[in-house]
């Protein structure tokens, strides 16, 4: 199937955001894309937040057939990303 091929060569586009911080524990990582979740409640109150941006964000992301995660090393800091397929329009299409 030819739709088959073109999923496999489709191109993907990857933005990252790395910090400096503590890094997260493993077993956060994939909770704190979770509505309402954080890492400890005093990171998040101090900070004003209640847990929902991951949430948003990974939900746009989905909407737009992307992945998003984080990777991140202990003391290290994390390095937030996500992926989405990118679509070519035919330029030569007349509206």
């Amino acid at each position: 199937d030819d739709d088959d091929d073109d999923d496999e060569t489709a191109e993907i586009i990857e933005i990252s955001v790395t910090d400096q911080g503590p890094g997260i524990p493993p077993r956060y990582r994939e909770l704190i894309f979770e509505r309402f979740q954080q890492v400890t409640e005093r990171d998040g109150r101090a900070r004003g937040g209640i847990g929902l941006g991951l949430a948003i964000c990974r939900a746009i992301v989905e909407q737009h057939g992307g992945t998003i995660g984080v990777d991140c090393e202990r003391d290290s800091g994390s390095r937030f990303w996500f992926r989405l397929p990118v679509e070519h329009s035919d330029s030569t299409e007349n509206d």
